[in-house]
């Protein structure tokens, strides 16, 4: 995953722990994943426009 093996990730997430602690982290992990989900659905609009738009183009050339 990005270079990044299961060592790496446990650091990273204990030094995260740490700084900014146990009660902060579930309300992150869910701002995360909006995010990721929202970040998702752009791209995926992106490609429908960027296919409908070769679409048009290939009808427009017949």
């Amino acid at each position: 995953m990005l270079g990044v093996g299961p060592q790496e990730m446990l650091v990273i997430g204990l030094i995260v722990l740490i700084i900014f602690g146990p009660g902060s982290l579930p309300k992150m992990a869910r701002d995360l994943g909006h995010f990721v989900a929202e970040a998702r659905r752009a791209i995926d609009d992106f490609k429908e426009e960027i296919t409908a738009a070769g679409e048009d183009d290939e009808d427009e050339d017949k």
